[in-house]
């Protein structure tokens, strides 16, 4: 544990490393749309999210082993270098197959980047303080959200190359701050006694290859969609126990329904999301520059629930900010679904559903991750904080193919905010689930209270 000025230092370096990940991955969700329509290549706009969160889980799995084995630094330095690969390729892509292989190469950096700064916060934070820094990682998602979108937006105007490239400095810098603090828990770290087992190789590539064949099966492909779709969901139920920590499977309560809970309400969250985005550009005729403001605003709600569960005035259990964050999350999809089926509704009904699960999602992706340390070894950190984020990855890239597949599917179909509408509301469905896992988690006690 690391003194109280090494620990300024080294939450700077944890919070502009997120701000970088934050900033790039908001900012091209809005220049999204256009990207792909430049390519005439619409039809493969979920894939552009599903490529980044297959890669997102592939690194989270291997990194979580390999930061109880050696400690944090190694996964960190290789997820800022995989990250600015991504930018590269991306920058410079010359048709829509190279920026799809950009975008797994990203989700390759960020699932890295992601999990090791979990593991620096376990390692390099005692558990009062916790709360606080996981608050502080969520709050790097504001400032992004804010000027992200529109400045995506406005390069957009001249060239969606731009968005991309204008972040790779900001890669650097991220990486040149981060690195005393990291140096330093890194020479702090132990390995356990307790030998860390191998990624499992065949599992790990059936679940990394699940969402996309969920998704292809949205193609209209006759028999081939039937088959691609039973083929992953197969995979995903065979692999998935395999690679997760052994304290972190099943649906017992304390770390399995804390894991299962996230990954429900995340992936229909980031779901919802990725059809909001074509909902107002392509189906409401809203610019660029409109679109994302709309994920400004959004964000001010996670925000705004990411402090809540940091105040040691809130007097609620772990668990509870879980469970009210899950039921929010819900009711705020239920809005977006609303204002895609009603025309009539004006945009800021919308934006208020948006702010409402945002604001879900900031009371449960911080307390659930406190709640992970707080039920988890010294020498478990890792494993489980990587189970956690792999079981995310899962959520998010299985509920944005479930629902990007239904929306490409009836994309042609008539009306035209069928697809959307459709699509929103398996969202939907999904998050009502999250609400009951988070039932079963059992009484975490908050520390902040003690």
């Amino acid at each position: 544990m690391q003194g109280t000025g090494n620990r300024v230092v080294l939450i700077v370096g944890i919070m502009l490393s997120v701000f970088t990940v934050a900033f790039q991955s908001i900012g091209l969700a809005t220049a999204l749309p256009t990207l792909m329509s430049s390519f005439d290549a619409s039809h493969l706009y979920p894939w552009a999210f599903t490529t980044m969160i297959s890669g997102m889980l592939l690194a989270t799995i291997f990194a979580g082993r390999l930061a109880d084995q050696r400690g944090p630094a190694l996964p960190m330095y290789l997820g800022f270098a995989l990250f600015g690969v991504g930018l590269v390729l991306g920058w410079l892509a010359p048709n829509v197959w190279v920026v799809l292989a950009a975008r797994l190469v990203q989700g390759l950096g960020a699932g890295a980047l992601n999990l090791t700064l979990s593991v620096v916060v376990a390692h390099g934070f005692p558990p009062k303080e916790r709360p606080r820094a996981m608050a502080l990682v969520s709050f790097c998602w504001l400032l992004p959200a804010f000027i992200g979108p529109p400045f995506a937006a406005w390069l957009t105007h001249y060239s969606w190359r731009l968005v991309f490239a204008t972040m790779i400095p900001l890669v650097v810098v991220a990486f040149l701050i981060t690195l005393p603090g990291l140096r330093q828990v890194q020479a702090g770290f132990t390995p356990g006694e307790d030998e860390v087992g191998p990624v499992a190789v065949l599992p790990t590539a059936a679940v990394t290859v699940a969402p996309s064949l969920i998704l292809l099966a949205g193609q209209g492909l006759g028999v081939w969609s039937v088959a691609s779709a039973v083929v992953g969901v197969g995979a995903l139920v065979w692999g998935l126990p395999k690679i997760l920590a052994p304290a972190a499977r099943g649906f017992r309560p304390g770390v399995p329904s804390v894991v299962l809970t996230r990954a429900i309400q995340a992936g229909s969250f980031f779901a919802a999301e990725t059809i909001l985005l074509v909902t107002l550009q392509d189906l409401r005729g809203y610019t660029p520059f409109q679109v994302g403001w709309a994920l400004t605003v959004g964000s001010l709600g996670w925000t705004l629930g990411s402090w809540l569960q940091a105040q040691s005035w809130v007097r609620l259990d772990r668990n509870t900010f879980i469970t009210l964050g899950a039921a929010l999350s819900s009711a705020g999809i239920a809005g977006l679904t609303a204002f895609a089926y009603l025309p009539a509704l004006p945009i800021y009904a919308g934006l208020d559903a948006w702010i409402v699960a945002g604001v879900g999602m900031g009371l449960t992706m911080p307390s659930s991750a406190v709640a992970v340390m707080s039920l988890s070894s010294s020498f478990e950190q890792g494993r489980n904080q990587s189970s956690m984020q792999v079981a995310e990855s899962v959520g998010n890239s299985i509920v944005t193919a479930v629902a990007g597949g239904i929306y490409t599917a009836l994309l042609a179909a008539q009306p035209q905010k069928l697809s959307y509408v459709a699509g929103l509301g398996a969202a939907m469905l999904v998050s009502a689930l999250a609400i009951v896992a988070s039932r079963r988690i059992g009484r975490i006690r908050n520390e902040l209270s003690s």
